[in-house]
């Protein structure tokens, strides 16, 4: 099968070269109409918030701290999402 491919490929030599330059022609084709970005889209900055809260229950910081700060930082312009969780003493 391979000596096949390959005495075939010598025999037709001006028809494999032909093809293969047609084959770049549409490469260089495609390649100039490919959008280009400059700057690539980078991750989302993220903040991670962490508060101590010894002997509290997960529902007692959430109630005294997490929503609190949530509310707070709702306001602020350029924040998509909020996520939040709340443990205890954490």
């Amino acid at each position: 099968m391979l000596r096949w491919i390959v005495g075939s490929s010598l025999k037709f030599r001006y028809i494999v070269a032909a093809g293969a330059a047609a084959l770049m022609f549409f490469g260089v084709q495609q390649l100039r109409g490919m959008p280009v970005d400059v700057f690539p889209e980078f991750a989302p900055p993220k903040v991670e918030i962490q508060t101590l809260a010894l002997g509290l229950s997960a529902t007692e910081v959430e109630d005294l701290v997490t929503v609190p700060m949530e509310q707070a930082l709702n306001g602020v312009p350029g924040i998509d999402v909020i996520r939040s969780k709340s443990v205890e003493q954490l």
